[in-house]
């Protein structure tokens, strides 16, 4: 019973694969014209090869009659194999003229599918084909400082980036031409849309950035079109790192729902920052100058040298300091989250089973969430440990 289920599975794929390839071949010109300029060999060299047979030994091997056919089809003329009769002759004159007609339709297809897929990514309407690469949903005003704060990384790491909006090409194009040091692709469509999330290949993205979108005309910027966009990204792959961007504190828990891995939530430190201006005269604009990069610093992320484990927050800042120009901050330790899913087979084996029963007997989920802890200016004795990662303040 398995090895008929199994038969017709795979008849099944067949059948699906054999009915592309006839939709392919009745609407794909270029197909077409190919398939023409290859019948049209075989049969000239079928017929010169019946016509010249027992005449001409030169027709004798089939692959000589097709040289003949690619030869005389493409008006080269080498001459090393002519036919003698005078039917073989007519046929090659007819050959001439019907290659060079199927010969320059082939060129017009290949012309016109170049031509096409050019202005199809211009306009953002190609797929494209990438992994490892960040998605950028969404644009508004703040989109060029946010391609700004990624450019380094993306050119350390050798990231593309892929920008989904509803901008006019032309305006994506200045983005593009902006930045000629990135990899820069456009996909044009409202990024709540499945098709344009696939058309960005969202599955294979390493991050997806969600900003309040405005690029599509008469659209003002909401949170419920964020909301919207991050569930079509994790309805598509649930392992892409979604970062979001709302406007609305009380939308975080709704973002959160989402399973955004990272919201940011706008004016959260308004407050904080017109306090300080009072209690602290010079903090609000020491970090304003810190994050727009005029201040000459940044906080950074660093590899803990081996060395470095098992020693203490203090022998640590001071290698920083002498060695990297750099004031140790603190650490940062990450944990991945993974789903039971990815690691139990497909098959549902019985200790699959059992693994799954026991695990929603005792209440618990088949998922575990990606945590991340800050330690900022730890004791002077912490020990630092092999899954700490440094954040210091340097000089770019």
């Amino acid at each position: 019973m398995v090895k008929l289920f199994r038969y017709l599975q795979l008849r099944g794929r067949g059948l699906t694969l054999l009915r592309r390839l006839q939709y392919r071949i009745r609407h794909d010109e270029l197909i077409q014209t190919f398939a023409a300029v290859i019948l049209l060999v075989f049969i000239a060299a079928v017929a010169v090869s019946f016509l010249e047979r027992g005449r001409n030994p030169q027709f004798e091997r089939m692959a000589s009659a097709m040289w003949w056919a690619i030869v005389t089809m493409t008006t080269v003329g080498y001459g090393d194999i002519v036919p003698q009769s005078t039917m073989g002759r007519i046929l090659g004159a007819f050959v001439m003229l019907a290659g060079m007609g199927v010969l320059s339709l082939f060129t017009a297809a290949v012309s016109t599918k170049v031509i096409t897929n050019r202005l199809k990514e211009g306009r953002g309407l190609k797929k494209v084909n990438m992994k490892n690469h960040i998605a950028l949903l969404g644009w508004n005003s703040a989109g060029l400082e946010i391609v700004q704060a990624i450019r380094e990384g993306l050119i350390r790491e050798n990231r593309a980036l892929v920008l989904v909006s509803q901008l006019d090409p032309d305006q994506a194009e200045a983005i593009i031409t902006r930045y000629p040091d990135l990899h820069i692709k456009f996909v044009s469509g409202d990024c709540t849309d499945e098709e344009v999330l696939h058309r960005a290949d969202i599955g294979m993205a390493y991050a997806a950035l969600i900003i309040p979108d405005e690029s599509a005309p008469h659209r003002t910027k909401s949170d419920e079109h964020t909301i919207l966009t991050t569930l079509s990204v994790k309805a598509i792959e649930p392992k892409v790192k979604v970062i979001a961007h709302i406007m609305d504190p009380l939308n975080e828990a709704h973002m959160r729902r989402a399973s955004a891995d990272r919201v940011v939530v706008s004016d959260r430190y308004s407050g904080f920052l017109l306090g300080a201006h009072i209690t602290s005269p010079g903090i609000p604009e020491m970090l304003d100058r810190l994050f727009t990069g005029s201040a000459g610093v940044r906080f950074a992320r660093r590899k803990i040298p081996n060395a470095l484990v098992g020693r203490s927050f203090a022998a640590a800042s001071a290698h920083f300091l002498e060695q990297e120009h750099a004031v140790l901050v603190g650490f940062i330790q990450e944990e991945e989250g993974f789903k039971l899913d990815d690691i139990l087979s497909d098959d549902y084996s019985a200790v699959d089973r059992f693994i799954r029963e026991k695990l929603a007997n005792a209440g618990k989920g088949l998922s575990k969430a990606a945590r991340l802890e800050i330690n900022l200016s730890p004791a002077a004795e912490y020990i630092i440990g092999a899954r700490d990662t440094a954040i210091v303040l340097e000089r770019p």
